[in-house]
């Protein structure tokens, strides 16, 4: 039997639709969708949208269920901006899951995949716990964690993530009890958790992998020439966009480029039928 490939995300209610799109693009950029088993860590989903994105994954013969967490492990995590409490709920993925599961990709509900992600599973993990793609917002955040290390940052929209070493380095609590204990130190949620916790622990992947606003719309100046032609790639032909930031293509106003594509993937969609086009924000 062909092992199977497990993709996980997160959503509520209020940005069910927009997993959706996800998932279509998804699916329909992989010759084999069947391979693949989709999980979706339940924030707050209204029954009428389960149905939906049941019905999403259904259309190409890709099982979906729904994950429960632990609510009350979350307490004493901080909602703001345009993000929700959801956006933590992967830290659990590890213990959500079954233990024979060698690896996941966790994708954003907010995302557009445009390549087939069975690549990244093949990849030599070299002993990292995660593999994920550099933040390009420059932020500077780890040394406000504490961390004085030159490492890179990452983006915590992608993660490829090694289950087994996960549970043995029992990262779910030490991220959880970071998180409760560092309330002042978390400017981006959870991702600043992560990056505290595994800085040394991630293996960077291709920025075509998580294309973010900041790379697509030019907004991050590349620091080599180098660097530039990579940038200059991503943008040219990126495997997966991630429209990172408050300005989302369902906002009337989003100059985003891939804005359309959003559109083209959601009238693929029963959320496309079901509310005729409306707008979920």
């Amino acid at each position: 039997m062909k092992k199977k490939m497990h993709i996980v995300s997160s959503t509520d209610d209020n940005y069910a639709q927009h997993l959706g799109v996800t998932l279509s693009s998804l699916l329909e950029n992989t010759a084999t969708p069947e391979d693949f088993v989709i999980s979706v860590i339940d924030g707050g989903i209204s029954e009428q949208k389960k149905q939906l994105l049941l019905d999403t994954a259904a259309a190409y013969n890709t099982p979906l269920h729904y994950l429960e967490v632990d609510l009350d492990a979350y307490d004493g995590a901080i909602a703001s901006r345009h993000i929700s409490k959801a956006a933590y709920y992967r830290i659990s993925i590890p213990d959500m899951m079954d233990q024979s599961i060698e690896r996941t990709l966790y994708v954003d509900c907010d995302m557009l995949i445009f390549d087939d992600v069975k690549k990244l599973f093949d990849i030599d993990m070299e002993g990292n716990i995660v593999a994920a793609v550099s933040d390009y917002g420059e932020h500077n955040r780890l040394p406000k964690m504490g961390i004085t290390s030159e490492d890179r940052y990452f983006n915590s929209g992608l993660l490829l993530i090694d289950m087994q070493a996960w549970r043995d380095h029992n990262m779910t609590d030490k991220v959880l009890t970071f998180i409760d204990e560092n309330p002042d130190k978390l400017a981006w949620h959870d991702q600043d958790a992560l990056n505290a916790l595994l800085w040394d622990k991630w293996l960077i992947l291709h920025p075509k992998w998580n294309a973010q606003a900041h790379v697509t719309l030019k907004e991050y100046k590349a620091k080599s020439v180098e660097e530039e032609r990579t940038l200059r790639t991503v943008r040219g032909n990126p495997a997966i966009v991630h429209f990172t930031g408050a300005d989302k293509p369902w906002q009337e106003g989003c100059t985003h480029p891939y804005t359309e594509a959003y559109y083209a993937y959601l009238a693929k969609t029963p959320f496309s039928h079901k509310f005729n086009n409306s707008l979920s924000v």
